[in-house]
């Protein structure tokens, strides 16, 4: 259990690297800071513009004296790096009034450190643009500060008001935040050291960032030591008003604001070394939030690993899984997916499942009505660890409640909790290694 600082320093050594460097101070290539995550829908509107630079502000009263370098892109929209005090760099203020089209994308960058480093300090942000909110892409911003400021009782307060300011300006679909996986800018070459952090420690969060903005649309990603989820995100389970009973079976009690839940396990972030128990509030949450998450995500690294092993889509998917039982990631050969005894399983929303396994919605159609694309003629047919099928997908487990289906208009704006039918498409087995 992780209660202060001295309980974490000596776990430093097995999830921050750096590299040495002749004649040179060393450079931080890896680390895992306390960083929040924040994703939300309309980033092309002015209202959203505006709350996003008052976001940006707020952290940089705070803490942006340790930012020194940022990223930006000219008229022509080639990108650059410029330090923050030369005069080419722009305020976020200056880029949203450089890109006022609703079509423009906003991205911001800045930090701490050299550019070829992992920041303990950094935000930076990207907006949809108008169109992509018919394929429901969302917007995204994220800050980190270093581990060790999150047990400063003031500085924790000051992290957590400002947790809740973006939730309340942006209108936050969802966010996580506590320990999160820390790369450089550019995370080329080291997607291995990332592996190996979520290998070693199942509390660490991993590739928190704008890939999570296209696949959004079809469930979460993971759960983290602070966890919200809107209202809209809620209706995947059941209706507002009764979340809060459902969570009570879980031994579950998150605090319910005007617009979502927000829940916070234990007193400080965990890392849960992977050769310890769960703690059973990182269970008990991922286990009521399975039924949010993406069945088929991508891969986590951007790194594509040259003769070394990186967060690849097969990984990835493993990693998501990591709080549902202790052996499957690192994987331990103790499960494998399987086809379904009987093709033709369905288990209707609403419904607790019986089967563990990899549950499809087959009728998904995009906002105009067209058939969801599946990447083959044959759209019963279901490939392991494939991309290529664009429709919803679902891990479940004895007892989880299959979700409902979110239709929504423009920009994840709902227009009902439809119920509907999942198929299996995969069994998922334990077996004897």
């Amino acid at each position: 259990m992780i209660n202060n600082y001295a309980d974490l320093e000596p776990y430093l050594k097995d999830f921050q690297w750096s590299e040495h460097r002749k004649d040179q101070p060393s450079l931080f290539i890896t680390g895992a800071e306390f960083q929040a995550h924040f994703l939300y829908f309309a980033g092309h509107t002015p209202e959203k513009r505006q709350a996003l630079a008052e976001c940006i502000e707020a952290y940089n009263q705070y803490f942006g004296e340790y930012l020194v370098w940022g990223g930006y892109y000219d008229g022509q929209g080639e990108g650059h790096y410029a330090n923050l005090d030369d005069p080419k760099m722009p305020t976020i203020k200056d880029v949203i009034r450089q890109k006022s089209h609703p079509d423009d994308a906003i991205e911001w960058y800045c930090a701490s450190g050299e550019q070829k480093e992992a920041p303990e300090y950094m935000i930076s942000a990207m907006t949809n643009r108008g169109w992509e909110g018919h394929i429901l892409y969302c917007s995204e911003i994220k800050f980190c500060v270093p581990n060790k400021l999150i047990f400063d009782e003031k500085q924790k307060e000051i992290l957590m008001s400002l947790i809740q300011m973006f939730i309340d300006k942006l209108g936050v679909y969802h966010a996580v935040a506590g320990f999160q996986s820390i790369l450089p800018y550019r995370p080329i070459g080291v997607g291995d050291y990332a592996r190996t952090q979520g290998e070693r420690f199942g509390g660490i969060y991993l590739g928190a960032g704008t890939d999570e903005t296209n696949l959004i649309r079809s469930g979460i990603k993971s759960i983290d030591w602070l966890t919200y989820i809107s209202n809209t995100l809620v209706q995947r389970i059941c209706d507002v008003q009764t979340f809060p009973k459902y969570c009570e079976h879980f031994n579950l009690k998150p605090q319910q604001q005007k617009e979502g839940f927000l829940f916070v396990l234990e007193e400080y972030p965990q890392l849960l070394p992977s050769n310890q128990p769960v703690l059973e509030s990182y269970y008990n949450l991922n286990k009521a939030l399975r039924p949010l998450r993406n069945g088929a995500y991508w891969a986590i690294s951007r790194d594509t690993g040259n003769n070394y092993p990186v967060l690849d889509v097969e990984t990835s998917r493993k990693w998501i899984r990591r709080l549902d039982a202790p052996d499957i990631f690192p994987d331990q050969g103790h499960y494998q997916e399987r086809k379904p005894t009987k093709s033709n399983t369905y288990l209707e929303s609403g419904r607790s499942c019986e089967i563990d396994g990899v549950y499809r919605y087959d009728e998904e159609v995009d906002m105009d009505g067209q058939p969801i694309y599946v990447g083959h003629s044959d759209r019963n047919h279901y490939e392991i660890n494939s991309t290529d099928d664009y429709r919803q997908h679902v891990v479940l487990l004895k007892g989880d409640i299959a979700p409902r289906f979110l239709e929504c208009y423009d920009h994840m704006i709902l227009k009902q909790a439809k119920k509907i039918k999942w198929h299996l498409v995969s069994e998922i087995m334990r077996v004897d290694s």
